[in-house]
C-alpha cells in the first residue's frame, strides 16, 4: 500500500470579505490523501476553490478548521515546507534578473549554501531544457519560458513534493504539450507531483490520481481508473461504401452521422459482431472499430446535471 505524503483532514476554509466583513465560506469539509510518487490532478471550474486549498498545502494560511499535513507535519511548519517547492499560477518574476540569478536569489530565500545553489542551477535548468537561456534576463523570456524557470526554482532545493497551481494556464497547444512531458520527467525522478486546473485533458494524459472539486466540496477522489472505467460499453464504427439511409436500415445506430470519410456512429459492445456482419453483407467498407472510453468531462458534466 502506498504511503501518504499529504494528508488533509475535514479542512473548512472562510475569509470575511466585502464592506461588511461577512464571512464567506471557501472550503467545505474537504478531505483528500495524496500518494508518495503520484502525479495529482486536482481538478475544478475557475472560483472552485483549488488556489484556496493549495495555499494551505503550501502553509501560507491556516485552515479555520481541520488540518494539512505535510509528511506528518503541519503544513504551517519549517519541517513541511522544506519537503514542497511550489510554482504559484501568477508567480511574480523579476524581469530584470537572469534566469541564473533569479534561481540564486530563490536558492538562498530556501535556505540553500552558495555552494549548493551553483551545483544544482545547471542541473536544474538541464532538467527543464533552460540552459541555453541561464543567462537571459527574464523579461525577454516567452511564457513558456517563464513557467519552466518557475518550476525550475521550485525544484532547485529538491523538494519531494511539488505544488503546481494551473502550470499550463495560458500556453499554446506546444507548450502545454512541454510541460506536460516535464511533469512525467519529474514523477519519474521521484517527486510527487500536486497540480491544478481547470482542463480535463491535461488530467487525463498525465495523472495517475485525481480530485474532483465543485464550489469548494470535494465530489470525488482516487486513482483516476474509478473515474475511467475499463468497461467499455460503446464502440465507434466508421464506413464508407453505402449511404445514410441504407445504414439506418441495417442497424439502431447513436449519434451517425456523414463525415469526410463515410459515416460514423456508435453502437452498443453486444451489436459490434452483428453489426459487422450486416455491414459486410451490405458490402460497406469498414474503416475503424475502436471502443468509446468513458472520459472526465462525462463524469463531470454527470455531477452538475445532479446538482441542478
Amino acid at each position: 500500500m502506498s504511503k501518504m505524503i499529504l494528508e488533509i483532514e475535514s479542512v473548512n476554509q472562510s475569509f470575511r470579505a466585502g464592506f461588511w466583513m461577512k464571512w464567506v465560506h471557501i472550503l467545505h469539509d474537504v478531505t483528500l490523501k495524496v500518494p508518495e510518487r503520484s502525479i495529482y490532478g486536482f481538478l475544478g471550474a475557475n472560483g472552485a476553490g483549488k488556489t484556496t486549498l493549495i495555499h494551505l498545502i503550501a502553509g501560507l494560511h491556516r485552515p479555520t478548521s481541520g488540518s494539512v499535513k505535510m509528511g506528518g507535519h503541519e503544513a504551517t511548519t519549517v519541517e513541511a515546507r522544506a519537503k514542497i517547492g511550489y510554482l504559484p499560477e501568477r508567480p511574480y518574476f523579476y524581469e530584470h534578473l537572469t534566469g541564473a540569478q533569479f534561481l540564486r536569489y530563490f536558492g538562498g530565500l530556501s535556505g540553500m549554501s552558495n555552494v549548493r545553489i551553483r551545483e544544482r542551477t545547471p542541473q536544474v535548468l538541464s532538467m527543464v531544457n533552460m540552459s541555453s537561456a541561464r543567462d537571459v534576463e527574464l523579461r525577454k523570456y516567452s511564457k513558456g519560458m517563464l513557467q519552466r524557470i518557475g518550476i525550475a526554482q521550485a525544484i532547485l532545493h529538491e523538494p519531494e513534493f511539488l505544488v503546481l497551481d494551473e502550470p499550463m494556464s495560458g500556453l499554446d497547444p506546444l507548450g502545454r504539450k512541454e510541460i506536460r512531458e516535464l511533469i512525467l520527467q519529474l514523477a519519474q525522478r521521484g517527486h510527487t507531483i500536486f497540480f491544478s486546473t481547470h482542463v480535463i485533458p491535461d488530467v487525463e494524459a498525465i495523472c495517475d490520481q485525481v480530485a474532483l472539486i465543485e464550489r469548494g466540496k470535494v465530489r470525488g477522489s482516487g486513482p483516476i481508473k474509478a473515474f475511467l472505467p475499463e468497461d467499455k460499453t460503446h464502440y465507434e464504427i466508421a464506413f464508407e461504401g453505402i449511404g445514410e439511409d441504407e445504414a439506418k436500415g441495417l442497424a439502431s445506430f447513436e449519434n451517425l452521422r456523414v463525415i469526410p470519410e463515410g459515416i460514423q456512429a456508435q453502437i452498443l459492445s453486444s451489436q459490434v459482431e452483428t453489426v459487422l456482419s450486416k455491414l459486410l453483407a451490405s458490402r460497406a467498407h469498414v474503416l475503424w472499430v475502436n471502443p468509446v472510453r468513458p472520459s472526465l468531462e462525462s463524469y463531470f458534466e454527470a455531477g452538475r446535471e445532479d446538482n441542478t
